[in-house]
C-alpha cells in the first residue's frame, strides 16, 4: 500500500525584478505545514528578505507524511529550486534558474522546461529529469572544489552547455542533445552519455570513469584507440536509460564502441566509448 502524499501546489503570482535565492522551496520545507506557513518560507531577493507568498499562491490537498511539489510558471529567475532535497517528489512546470538541484541528497526533481548553470552540482543522490535544455556546468563542482556530483542521476533531454560532469565522483549523467565543450572534464568516476554532438577536448584532464558518445568525435592526442568491443554493461545501461524514461531509440541497443583510455596525462585510467554502429 503506498504512502499518501500531500500535494502542495505553488502558482507564480509574480514575476521578480531580480533572480531570487529560493532553496527554501523543496518537498521537505512544505511537508506538514499549512497554507500560511508555506506562504512564510524565506526568499533572499538581492539584499531583502521576503516571502514564498510574496510571489506564490499556494494550495494543499489530501494529507499524507510526504509531500509532492509542483510549481507552475516561468522560474527562470528562482535559484536554487530543490537545492539540498533528501527525499519527496518536486515537479516544475517551467523553466528554473542555476543551481536548480545541487545539493540533492535524494528524492526527484522533474523539470518541464529548461534548467540554468549548475543543475545537479555536487548531488549525492535522488533523480533529476530536464524535459528541457542545461546550461553549463551540470553535475559539475563549484569553483575550488576538486569533486563534482557524488552520486544519483541527471537525464536531460535536450542539450547541455560546457563542463558538463566535470570532477564528477560518481553517478549518472545522461544528454538527448548536444553538448559544449569539454564534457567529462577531470572525472574521477562515473558515467556520461550524450547522444548527439559534444564539443571539443571531450575527457580532458579525465583520470577514471567512463564517457560515452554515440556521435563521432576527434579526441585530444592524450587518449590512445584500445579496440573495437561489444560491452555487456551498455546492454544494462540501455535498459535501466529506457525504464527511467530516457530513450534511446532500438538499434542502439545492441552497439559496437570504439574504446580509447586516457587522459594519458593522467594515468591513463578513463575511458571513451564511441558509437562504432551494430
Amino acid at each position: 500500500m503506498k504512502t499518501p502524499l500531500t500535494l502542495v501546489t505553488l502558482v507564480l503570482k509574480r514575476v521578480p525584478s531580480f533572480p531570487v535565492e529560493a532553496e527554501s522551496i523543496n518537498p521537505e520545507n512544505v511537508t506538514g505545514k499549512e497554507v500560511e506557513e508555506i506562504k512564510s518560507l524565506p526568499l533572499w531577493c538581492g539584499n531583502r528578505q521576503e516571502e514564498v507568498g510574496d510571489y506564490f499562491d499556494v494550495e494543499i490537498e489530501n494529507s499524507g507524511q510526504s509531500a509532492q511539489l509542483v510549481l507552475k510558471g516561468n522560474l527562470s529567475q528562482f535559484k536554487r529550486l530543490g537545492q539540498g532535497m533528501g527525499a519527496g517528489e518536486m515537479i516544475v512546470w517551467g523553466s528554473v534558474g542555476f543551481h536548480a538541484g545541487a545539493l540533492m541528497r535524494g528524492g526527484t526533481l522533474v523539470i518541464k522546461g529548461d534548467a540554468g548553470d549548475w543543475l545537479g552540482a555536487h548531488m549525492d543522490n535522488g533523480l533529476i529529469k530536464v524535459e528541457g535544455s542545461a546550461g553549463d556546468f551540470a553535475g559539475g563542482a563549484y569553483r575550488g572544489k576538486n569533486r563534482g556530483m557524488t552520486g544519483g542521476t541527471i537525464l536531460i533531454t535536450g542539450n547541455a552547455g560546457q563542463m558538463l560532469g566535470a570532477r564528477m565522483r560518481r553517478g549518472l549523467i545522461a544528454i538527448g542533445g548536444d553538448c559544449g565543450d569539454m564534457p567529462g572534464f577531470g572525472m574521477l568516476a562515473g558515467t556520461v552519455l550524450v547522444r548527439g554532438r559534444a564539443g571539443i577536448r571531450a575527457g580532458a584532464k579525465m583520470v577514471r570513469g567512463t564517457l560515452i558518445l554515440l556521435q563521432p568525435q576527434v579526441l585530444l592526442p592524450t587518449f590512445y584507440y584500445n579496440c573495437i568491443c561489444r560491452l555487456t554493461t551498455w546492454s544494462l545501461l540501455y535498459k535501466h536509460l529506457n525504464q527511467a524514461g530516457f530513450f534511446l531509440p532500438v538499434p542502439y541497443q545492441d552497439m559496437l564502441f570504439r574504446r580509447y583510455s586516457g587522459d594519458a596525462n593522467e594515468g591513463g585510467k578513463g575511458e571513451i566509448l564511441i558509437c562504432h554502429g551494430s
